[in-house]
């Protein structure tokens, strides 16, 4: 070989090993060690998330329906009388009628007190009873339409619907720095949904800075990268228990529970690749998961009354009937059991 075919060979090598993540490389190795140790064929075949989930309907079909205020229903020259003159004339400007969700959010956030505030300022005031009926009509359209909005302002954006994507690539074993940034601003997502429940409340300390925190779901992609994850354990896993339910169909590696060289080199590959290599993997997937789902929930369950946040909720829900958690747990199950009948064989059951 010319030293010019070296150099084209170990840059070829070289662009194999950069197409392929961390995560896939493990499961991989995993997947060719087991192989090896029970002399069946297990040769993954990975789909990319993309084929195995739908992805979010379109967000016309998730947006939920907010009441939209009769023009005309406040004079603004009535609203001297509270400090809500600004608020409004801000809204009304061409640049209130197309603000961001994130804007539009942190306005009705502000708007809903001080309406509240105003309406018990003005009291039993005969003179104002005109002005007090069309902003207690205002204030109920605004109540009204609150949850529908939050819905809107938190899953229906850009910033959010990235994190759904179905083309990342999964988590890195080990790195477990992709979920902390976004704990915090889903935390106060989820606080912004508990004032659904309320009749009054004051406007969040935090609600000036939420910008921040949509910019922090923009500079991240958790969610994605976590689909990808779940996409790539659930197919190992249904993958490689087929290659050992096919083994079990067979002779057995052991004959009457006697072990031999064949079952030592079964225990090492259990050892080394599923309990060092492959469950800190799926621990790590999990305790992050869970914990991101926890938080999605969290925010969820005070709007649960809106029809259309069942296209987001099911993502989270640890049941059957979510199309991440629902697979992955069966998945799961299945790879345990199969592992757990063939050490069985050789009585290397772990806790036996």
């Amino acid at each position: 070989m010319t030293s010019r075919q070296l150099l084209l060979s170990c840059f070829s090598l070289l662009l194999v090993a950069c197409g392929t993540d961390e995560a896939t490389s493990l499961v991989e190795r995993y997947a060719s060690r087991t192989s090896n140790a029970i002399d069946t064929d297990i040769a993954l075949q990975l789909k990319p998330a993309a084929e195995l989930y739908n992805p979010l309907s379109p967000r016309r079909e998730r947006l939920a329906e907010v009441p939209e205020i009769r023009e005309g229903l406040l004079d603004l020259i009535d609203l001297r009388h509270c400090n809500l003159m600004q608020l409004v004339s801000e809204r009304n400007t061409s640049l209130g009628r197309v603000a961001k969700p994130s804007q539009r959010l942190i306005y009705e956030l502000k708007i809903l007190p001080e309406l509240n505030r105003c309406l018990s300022a003005l009291g039993d005031d005969e003179e104002k009873s005109e002005l007090k009926a069309k902003l207690e009509q205002y204030a109920q359209t605004k109540r009204l339409g609150f949850a529908p909005l939050l819905l809107n302002a938190i899953y229906n954006t850009d910033e959010m619907e990235q994190h759904f994507s179905l083309g990342q690539p999964p988590l890195t074993p080990g790195d477990q720095g992709y979920l902390s940034p976004l704990v915090g601003s889903l935390e106060r997502f989820s606080l912004l949904t508990t004032l659904v429940k309320e009749q009054k409340w004051e406007t969040p300390d935090f609600t000036d800075t939420l910008e921040s925190d949509y910019e922090i779901l923009y500079r991240t992609d958790f969610g994605a990268r976590w689909i990808s994850s779940m996409a790539l354990l659930t197919q190992t896993l249904n993958q490689a228990s087929k290659g050992i339910e096919q083994r079990l169909a067979g002779r057995p590696i052991c004959f009457n529970g006697k072990q031999n060289s064949t079952s030592e080199i079964l225990w090492n590959v259990f050892l080394k690749f599923y309990v060092g290599e492959l469950q800190p993997y799926i621990a790590q997937v999990e305790r992050e998961g869970k914990e991101w789902s926890r938080l999605h929930r969290e925010i969820i369950d005070p709007l649960s009354e809106i029809p259309q946040v069942r296209n987001v909720a099911l993502y989270f829900q640890l049941t059957e009937e979510s199309p991440l958690w629902g697979p992955y747990l069966s998945a799961r199950q299945r790879h345990t059991e199969a592992w757990q009948t063939l050490l069985d064989q050789c009585g290397l059951r772990p806790g036996a």
